[in-house]
């Protein structure tokens, strides 16, 4: 009983001197989610490639097991290439969570927004008036240029209040990336696995091409 009384007493005083982050650390709730990157057979298709993805500044593996501690998102960057011949100058990256919902308006699925990175084409706002109709804020969107080769790297803003607590409670066993629109200089864009060039003056008909014809679009600008 002496042995074991005295064992409490160190284990204590080891406890105390400990740095209280190291103590706070070794107390956060951890979980294992599976990071997989979007339509992964296809990225030869993609206008961007995914050079790193990290958490708390540590470089984590695409379509593996990776440990989170709650309150990961804000610390996750995805760095991306530019690997299409067009300046980039709207796009970004969502964190899609699918396990609740089946991504109907009805069932939702979870999901992280990135911060804003660049000013959609205020050509996407002509209405059929011949008038911009442009969304709230859109003026305070800051441009940003990417240069065909460069590298643009993003950070997560924010979760709905319900992601949030589904995170900390460590229900989320699956991620997805999922790219938003990239909008280029020219007017074009890639959506939904799918490229487009702008309308003709005067329309507002998108004309859906491959990516050979939207390569042969840069070629024609030079």
């Amino acid at each position: 009983m002496v042995r074991l009384l005295s064992w409490w007493v160190v284990l204590a005083g080891f406890l105390a001197t400990m740095p209280a982050p190291a103590l706070a650390q070794s107390q956060t709730p951890t979980s294992v989610i599976t990071f997989t990157p979007p339509d992964a057979d296809r990225s030869a298709d993609w206008p961007v490639a995914i050079q790193t993805v990290m958490i708390g500044g540590r470089p984590i593996q695409l379509g593996g097991p990776v440990r989170v501690r709650a309150g990961w998102v804000p610390t996750a960057t995805i760095t991306l290439r530019n690997i299409s011949p067009k300046v980039i100058v709207s796009g970004g990256v969502l964190l899609v969570f699918p396990e609740p919902g089946d991504g109907t308006e009805a069932h939702p699925r979870a999901a992280c927004w990135p911060v804003q990175q660049g000013q959609v084409p205020k050509l996407v706002w002509l209405g059929r008036d011949g008038e911009y109709h442009l969304p709230p804020g859109w003026e305070r969107q800051k441009p940003f240029h990417v240069a065909p080769g460069a590298a643009v790297r993003l950070t997560f803003a924010s979760c709905g209040q319900g992601t949030d607590a589904a995170l900390a409670s460590g229900r989320f066993h699956q991620a997805l990336l999922s790219f938003e629109t990239f909008y280029f200089a020219d007017g074009s864009r890639w959506s939904a696995r799918q490229y487009a060039l702008p309308p003709p003056h005067g329309t507002h008909a998108w004309s859906l091409v491959s990516r050979e014809e939207f390569l042969r679009s840069a070629k024609g600008k030079r």
